[in-house]
């Protein structure tokens, strides 16, 4: 094995090191709501792209399973966060919307304490050049996945949509 394929190997392991790390910070500080961090990102997903999102969306979004995303979907639905909403008689075709113990878990959730804590370790410009770096690394992905750009929007892009949309 080559010095650099050691070297990317490291970095994988670091960058996964530090996801997990602040995950862990992220669950620990959801916890006093009752919602996981996915549940979270789920419901930011469903607000930014409007009460007509489908879990087809959803999946393309959060980058797991139409299966996965569908056993968080049903838990969503029990604990009161989300509605299901058949769109058609006899279509099987589905749209999910926010309920209002939903919105409250969203705005709730917005308390990102430990993350600005972790992140404002970074100056502005080392947190553009992350930035640029892990939407390089996850296109790359995207890429070698076969994933076309046509059904994936980039998260980034959702979250200025959805400061943008809040602004209004």
């Amino acid at each position: 094995m080559s010095e650099v394929e050691d070297k990317e190997y490291d970095l994988w392991i670091l960058l996964s090191r530090v996801y997990h790390l602040i995950a862990m910070l992220r669950k620990f500080e959801l916890s006093k709501y009752q919602i996981l961090p996915v549940q979270s990102y789920i419901l930011f997903v469903i607000k930014a792209l409007g009460n007509k999102t489908t879990p087809s969306q959803i999946s393309e979004y959060v980058y797991q399973q139409r299966s996965s995303i569908s056993d968080i979907l049903n838990r969503m639905v029990k604990q009161g966060l989300i509605r299901k909403i058949n769109k058609a008689s006899g279509n099987k075709r589905v749209t999910v919307n926010l309920t209002s113990n939903g919105e409250k878990a969203l705005r709730l959730s917005e308390n990102r304490k430990y993350l600005h804590k972790v992140m404002s370790s970074l100056t502005e410009e080392e947190k553009q050049q992350l930035e640029s770096a892990m939407e390089i690394l996850r296109d790359a992905a995207i890429n070698e996945l076969a994933i076309t750009q046509k059904t994936i929007m980039r998260p980034s892009l959702i979250s200025k949509y959805y400061r943008k949309k809040n602004q209004l």
